[in-house]
């Protein structure tokens, strides 16, 4: 089953890493990871800055993207080693075409409480009664922006108005390829009616008069994968000691990460690390959005279920994925791991 699978790489990789310790004198393994300015890489980010990676005899080369998508050809090319990406459309059709890419580590989920995206609309749909999920039969006809077609923020949007009776394929127009920051200037002069945005972009549309926050992406889907790590399935062959090196001090960085995101006041170190590695920028925007940064699952294992249920999603409802081909190497060809 291809669940357990997944499930199965992950278990023996923490089964390593807990059995494995840094020998004095290793020499150091290079391993060039593809990142980008986004709270949800603070995992990665805080073990990187607070030298877990070098304890653990791992010099890290970070290759900044502004969308997962976009280093997936380096990561084929074999520029990168490792990558963070999102369960979105385009990865399935890669994978359905031949890449060798296999997901083996969390990299965020919409945990009940840590949400990772919001939705907005603008003021004028809320003065009309459009305050939650509950109220999207409204946005008939409307335009929803995004930053990418098939990805987590048209999921997270699609099953809410499906919810709501409408039919996202359909019933809405959806504006996308717009980046982020972009799309708060478009809901705040009306091009789009709503949209759905990292938490950090949600809560400034909502503090720029732009347009309020209705609803967060662990309101509609909760524990919904947003970002995982993935790498080439020789790679996790041929490297297998450096991957349960880098998993440990991965998974160090995460567990501190979530203790920050509950309580940043308590961990001002993380939140300054976090300032000044993303797009946040400034420690008082870290703390105001938090516990909203994503959740990290401490057991490095991604929400399987989660990943399946996308690819379910974009094949059998938007048919963005060629299914039939998708399935049958899925099935033959195990790119998340087994």
């Amino acid at each position: 089953m291809l669940r357990g699978r997944i499930f199965s790489i992950g278990v023996s990789i923490l089964v390593a890493a807990a059995a494995l310790s840094a020998a004095p004198g290793r020499c150091a393994d290079l391993v060039r990871v593809g990142e980008g300015p986004f709270i949800t890489g603070g995992g990665f980010l805080v073990a990187r800055e607070k030298g877990y990676f070098k304890r653990l005899g791992i010099d890290i080369d970070t290759k900044m993207f502004i969308d997962g998508a976009l280093a997936v050809p380096a990561l084929i090319a074999g520029e990168l080693d490792i990558t963070f990406m999102t369960a979105n459309a385009g990865l399935f059709n890669s994978i359905a075409k031949g890449a060798p890419l296999v997901l083996f580590l969390d990299r965020g989920n919409n945990k009940v409480g840590r949400a990772y995206t919001a939705m907005n609309v603008t003021q004028e749909l809320y003065d009309e009664g459009v305050h939650s999920p509950a109220d999207f039969a409204k946005l008939k006809g409307k335009k929803i922006g995004l930053s990418a077609l098939g990805s987590i923020n048209q999921y997270t949007f699609a099953l809410a108005l499906q919810r709501a009776g409408l039919d996202p394929r359909k019933d809405v127009q959806w504006i996308t390829n717009v980046p982020q920051p972009d799309l708060m200037k478009m809901l705040g002069t009306k091009q789009v009616d709503a949209t759905d945005l990292a938490y950090q972009f949600g809560v400034f549309a909502q503090n720029n008069k732009a347009g309020p926050v209705v609803a967060k992406g662990d309101d509609v889907d909760p524990d919904g994968q947003i970002g995982m790590y993935a790498a080439k399935r020789d790679f996790l062959k041929d490297k297998h000691d450096a991957v349960v090196r880098f998993t440990m001090a991965y998974l160090q960085g995460a567990k501190e990460f979530n203790a920050a995101a509950a309580n940043p006041d308590a961990n001002k170190e993380i939140v300054e690390i976090l300032a000044r590695t993303t797009a946040l920028g400034k420690p008082e925007l870290v703390r105001a959005i938090a516990p909203n940064w994503s959740y990290v699952n401490e057991d490095g294992i991604p929400n399987v279920k989660s990943v399946m249920a996308m690819q379910n999603y974009w094949a059998d409802y938007f048919t963005y994925v060629e299914k039939k081909e998708a399935v049958g190497r899925l099935a033959s060809e195990r790119p998340f791991g087994g």
